[in-house]
């Protein structure tokens, strides 16, 4: 599934939304819309590994590329995870470069990385030879690393520098709250550092990204006049709950 990565290297914004509930025909549905990924989130819900497989066999029969956050930084955790072969991982909370190094070793095989090895989905079960798997394996896995904690600003010339980073992802708010602005990420403090992101980004030749919430127009265009690479916004949860609130309305309306 090279629909993502096609994208990011078109120039093109690639665009995308977000999953966070069990049931995989939720990922079905979203695929069938024109996005150029879906994100899968592990971090914040319940989501388990079993029920993350059927997710990406999901996203893969709908021809939707997809793209896994991983809970935190652990190689561990993202093993298993790598193995089902989605086609992008993204790590939160990448607070310094050490971490934005761990991350990224994580995610190839020796002597670039420390993946151990054992592929399943990836390698077609085996029906991809070793040899031929191996050729390819460390280019076939987009790596994106989030940037959402001001603890991360005093190394951003290092993480931007990182050539096996794919984009950087801007999470402006746990950015907020670890500027001391919980809930408001649109305090000036806070702006002023995403703007600078994205700047120094450009400049660096690095890609950058953003996950955002449920969001109103003019909200996703001043993500566009930043310049940003890929933009994830909204999730599924949102969508039920508008689509429901709007149903709601329309039968008061209807019947008083």
């Amino acid at each position: 599934m090279d629909k993502l990565r096609n994208k990011l290297e078109s120039g093109v914004a690639a665009l995308g939304t977000h999953v966070s509930l069990n049931d995989p025909a939720i990922t079905e549905i979203m695929g069938y819309f024109p996005y150029d990924y879906i994100w899968i989130d592990t971090e914040h819900t319940s989501i388990s590994l079993e029920c993350l497989q059927s997710h990406l066999i999901a996203a893969r029969a709908s021809g939707v590329s997809s793209v896994v956050r991983i809970p935190s930084v652990d190689r561990i955790k993202a093993k298993p995870i790598l193995e089902m072969g989605p086609d992008g991982v993204v790590f939160p909370q990448v607070n310094s470069y050490e971490l934005a190094m761990e991350a990224i070793e994580a995610c190839m095989y020796p002597p670039q990385g420390v993946r151990g090895y054992g592929p399943r989905r990836q390698s077609r079960y085996g029906l991809i030879p070793a040899a031929e798997y191996f050729s390819h394996a460390n280019d076939d896995i987009l790596r994106f690393l989030q940037f959402e904690n001001i603890a991360a600003y005093d190394d951003l010339d290092r993480i931007l520098a990182i050539k096996e980073m794919d984009a950087l992802i801007i999470g402006p708010c746990d950015l907020a709250a670890s500027m001391g602005h919980i809930g408001d990420w649109d305090n000036k403090e806070v702006v002023e550092v995403i703007d600078e992101v994205c700047r120094r980004a450009h400049e660096k030749g690095a890609r950058i990204g953003v996950s955002y919430g449920y969001c109103d127009l003019d909200r996703m265009k001043e993500w566009k006049d930043r310049g940003v690479d890929m933009i994830s916004i909204a999730a599924d949860t949102d969508y039920i709950l508008n689509g429901a609130a709007a149903v709601y309305g329309n039968l008061r309306k209807a019947f008083g």
